[in-house]
């Protein structure tokens, strides 16, 4: 069996010394790995009228960086171009406040974007959070006892989807400890109120007869996140006619 020899070196010569290769500075190696690392998104959060973030700008060349605007991009949607100035010196960081609007009725969650500042683009998420506000008008009526026609405006001032009631009551009160009877609130037809919607909303209202008179009564009826104040002024008591 043939068995491979390794060649002995010429007489006054000695055998070539292999060198290791040189090994990059660990420091140097972790700084390539950290400029590889994809940037986490900016993340902008509050209701749809007033979305922030802090956005960092580095300026790693050897002139000052001016920064003359902020621009929002998005799939489907307009580009949306937002004030900021900065004047960055060379080797600096800036941090600049960020605040741009959307539609009032932007649903609640998460939207992907891109900034775009400085000739630098950086993927972003637009965190839209949940808005509950509603008013109507009128918001106070007065009524007697019976049952009255209503018309009333409702206004979702937030942008979250609201389903009315059809049938609503609130508690009567004279001001003293015990409770009275309710006063009704009957919708006609079935109201769903969208976000950032105005609806009239008609129905009838039914106020018990069985209210003391001599005393001024009140009730809140809800509408939705609003209520209707019902005050029932006093009356004068219905006496026979004398013969």
């Amino acid at each position: 069996m043939a068995t491979a020899r390794r060649k002995a070196p010429a007489p006054g010569k000695t055998a070539p010394t292999r060198v290791p290769a040189a090994k990059a500075p660990a420091a140097r190696r972790a700084a390539v790995k950290s400029a590889e690392k994809p940037q986490d998104p900016l993340i902008f959060t509050g209701p749809p009228s007033r979305l922030s973030a802090d956005l960092t700008v580095a300026n790693t060349g050897d002139r000052r960086l001016a920064v003359r605007g902020v621009t929002i991009v998005r799939e489907g949607s307009v580009d949306l171009d937002v004030q900021a100035a900065a004047l960055v010196p060379p080797g600096a960081t800036a941090s600049l406040a960020v605040t741009l609007p959307m539609d009032p009725g932007t649903s609640p969650g998460d939207y992907p974007a891109e900034v775009h500042v400085a000739g630098i683009r950086r993927a972003a998420v637009l965190r839209v959070e949940a808005v509950l506000a509603m008013h109507i008008t009128p918001r106070r009526l007065l009524a007697d006892p019976g049952t009255h026609g209503v018309s009333i405006v409702a206004v979702n001032e937030g942008n979250v989807e609201l389903t009315l009631a059809s049938v609503t009551q609130g508690r009567t009160s004279d001001g003293g400890r015990e409770p009275g009877p309710d006063v009704t609130l009957t919708l006609k037809t079935p109201v769903i109120l969208a976000a950032a919607s105005t609806v009239t909303v008609n129905g009838r209202l039914r106020v018990p007869p069985s209210l003391e008179p001599t005393r001024r009564h009140t009730a809140k009826v809800p509408i939705g996140l609003a209520d209707l104040e019902v005050i029932i002024l006093p009356r004068n008591p219905v006496t026979e006619a004398q013969p």
